[in-house]
Formats: structure tokens, C-alpha cells, sequence
């Protein structure tokens, strides 16, 4: 059997800055209430439970082309290249300023190739309002906000 040795200074001192480094991260991901530090920063969507009686709220896309009916886009790297909770994540910046929804419809468009280009990107929510825990009426469509193309 082999008798472990003993930590030296310098690997102490290399597991000491690692571990406030780690520290360090999480603190500032807490701080900052961002998820940009992710798996170190704030997981609040999994901090509290929804009121039986209040509302959920699911963020939505919805396109249009030149002429067309509105359509419901998905969230994705498979659609529009980003995942929904990153939108909501910035949400107050693109309100302020519609033209960030611009990189989502050039992906989309992209990825459609075969058929004409968004004219219209709407970045919207769908309100259902809940009784007893369940879903009660119809989910209220609310516009966030809009981006038209140049």
C-alpha cells in the first residue's frame, strides 16, 4: 500500500485560486442576475412556483411575408438560432430596440431559403390566465414589439 504524499504549496495554492475563481464567477452571476455565466450564474425560473390563480406567460415569434397571414416561428437553433429564455433574457433591450429582432429573421431566412423572405418579425406573448390551476378562457395575444424590414 502507498502512503499518499503530501500537498505541496504550489498545488494547495493552484486548488485555493481555482476554488475562488469558481467563487468568484458564482457571486458575480448572482450579483448581476444574468445567466450569461451559465451553469454559475442565477436559475430563478426554478426559484418559485406559479399562482394557482395567476397567469403564464409564453414568449412567441410570429412572421409575415410580403402579402401573407402570420405565422408562429419557433424558438431554436434549428429556426431563428437562439433559444427562447435568451430572448426573454433580453427582452427590456429589445424593446427599446426592435432591430435586434433583425439577426433572428436573417437566420430564418436563411434556413428558408425556398421561400420569400420575412417582411415582418413579431416578438409577442400569449397570456393564459389560470383558475384553480388550470388554464381558464382563451390565451390573450399581446404584442411586444415589431420589426419590419428595410
Amino acid at each position: 500500500m502507498t502512503v499518499p504524499r503530501a500537498l505541496t504549496p504550489l498545488g494547495a495554492a493552484w486548488r485555493v485560486l481555482a476554488l475562488l475563481a469558481c467563487l468568484a464567477v458564482l457571486v458575480t452571476g448572482q450579483f448581476l442576475r444574468s445567466n450569461d455565466l451559465f451553469p454559475f450564474g442565477v436559475l430563478d425560473q426554478f426559484s418559485s412556483g406559479t399562482d394557482p390563480d395567476g397567469e403564464v406567460v409564453n414568449t412567441c415569434l410570429q412572421g409575415q411575408r410580403e402579402g401573407g397571414a402570420p405565422f408562429d416561428i419557433d424558438f431554436g437553433p434549428r429556426s431563428v438560432g437562439i433559444a427562447r429564455a435568451d430572448v426573454e433574457n433580453t427582452l427590456p433591450a429589445i424593446e427599446a430596440d426592435p432591430d435586434l429582432l433583425a439577426p433572428l429573421a436573417a437566420e430564418y431566412d436563411r434556413r428558408h431559403r425556398d421561400e420569400e423572405p420575412l417582411s415582418v418579425l413579431v416578438l409577442c406573448q400569449r397570456i393564459t390566465t389560470l383558475q384553480d390551476g388550470s388554464a381558464h378562457g382563451e390565451a390573450k395575444f399581446v404584442e411586444v414589439t415589431r420589426w419590419t424590414a428595410p
